[in-house]
């Protein structure tokens, strides 16, 4: 497994523009409508950062040329290179942060921007085990617990590819007093792991796997160097 950060340097308008010109030749024609219909051109940046990355990586690990890449969907939405059929991916952005995971075996990856929240999110869309633990945690420490648990729990759903029809009460994260992260899964679903990591004070991340080895490392890119690997 291999994790990688991208941090979204701030621009201005016409500097973000620039940017977003240099990636669009090294997407899909797909991928660049998608940037175009952003009203936010860092909702933009990070689709066209995060695809430029895999792409990189691609042809990095595989020797495939960057614009011979293909991706694909399987039927539950998930993305797939299926030239590379041992080669799995998944990307996540939030905030400041375009963070990807990539394995010889299913893998799934989020972060998530700490931020005000209303708890009652947690009673609607949480196991009630994870709403009595969120519920018990000091009142200060609450929001970054939540954010903690749902980052964990999109990853497994990430991970599986079954997006939020899997059901996110359906299954139980858990982050142990000494940093231990674990799902507690239904009969049905295959043993996975999860790990949390510390990327930024401000953020939570957190990669599932079906493989109970994971990296410590996370190679940091800024979009800088991303554009220079081009």
């Amino acid at each position: 497994m291999k994790i990688f950060a991208i941090q979204l340097q701030h621009l201005d308008e016409k500097k973000a523009r620039e940017q977003l010109d240099r990636l669009k030749p090294f997407v899909s024609p797909e991928k660049q409508a998608t940037a175009e219909r952003f009203r936010f051109l860092n909702d933009a940046r990070r689709t066209l950062l995060g695809e430029v990355l895999i792409r990189q990586i691609i042809h990095h690990m595989h020797g495939t040329p960057i614009d011979q890449i293909a991706f694909d969907t399987e039927e539950n939405g998930k993305p797939v290179v299926r030239q590379i059929p041992s080669f799995h991916f998944n990307l996540s952005h939030s905030g400041d942060w375009i963070v990807c995971a990539v394995d010889d075996a299913p893998v799934g990856i989020d972060i998530e921007e700490i931020k005000p929240i209303d708890l009652a999110i947690a009673k609607r869309f949480f196991s009630p085990e994870e709403y009595t633990d969120l519920l018990s945690k000091p009142a200060e420490q609450q929001e970054a617990y939540f954010f903690h648990l749902w980052s964990m729990k999109e990853a497994f759903i990430k991970m599986t590819g079954k997006g939020l029809s899997y059901g996110l009460s359906s299954f139980t994260a858990r982050l142990s007093a000494d940093g231990q992260a674990s799902l507690t899964l239904p009969a049905h679903e295959p043993p996975c792991y999860v790990k949390t990591f510390s990327l930024d004070p401000a953020y939570q991340m957190a990669v599932c796997s079906r493989k109970p080895i994971f990296t410590e490392k996370i190679e940091t890119l800024t979009c800088s160097e991303v554009l220079s690997r081009m």
